[in-house]
């Protein structure tokens, strides 16, 4: 019989670095600066790589989903939300309602009444649902403060 090993005195398992390649890639984090856009599939142009910096939000739009992006277009997905936030680095993006997902970058301000809404800088106010609205205020605050 093989001794078990202890995990009261060893509180992590460190594997060696050969492992880290057969992590699944969704899962897999990327390092700053290297995936700072995502690739959208269109049957009529193919695939689009568009930076995170152009995009200022993103709709449902039933099972589909609707970009809004700086320039004024717009490019609409064949899947829905849920995919593409798995897709996004929610370092850029917060999903603030059931029905968007914002690129916190390109919000301009936040309106703390009663209901809680997002003025983003195309000028679309977006409201913020009341379970994810402390989260992403706190989110960010440190954002400004960080600007700074």
């Amino acid at each position: 019989m093989t001794p078990q090993p202890n995990f009261a005195t060893h509180t992590s398992i460190s594997f060696p670095n050969q492992f880290k390649s057969y992590a699944k890639p969704e899962l897999v984090k990327p390092t700053i600066g290297l995936n700072d856009y995502i690739v959208l599939k269109s049957f009529k142009e193919g695939a689009l790589v568009i930076p995170y910096n152009k995009i200022i939000r993103i709709e449902a739009a039933k099972s589909y989903s609707m970009f809004y992006f700086t320039d004024g277009t717009r490019f609409f997905s064949s899947h829905n939300l849920s995919y593409h936030a798995r897709q996004l680095d929610t370092r850029f993006f917060q999903r603030i309602h059931k029905s968007h997902i914002v690129n916190v970058s390109q919000v301009q301000e936040v309106i703390t009444d009663k209901v809680k809404k997002v003025m983003l800088t195309d000028g679309s106010l977006i409201e913020v649902s009341r379970r994810k609205a402390s989260t992403f205020i706190r989110l960010f605050k440190m954002m400004i403060a960080a600007s700074f």
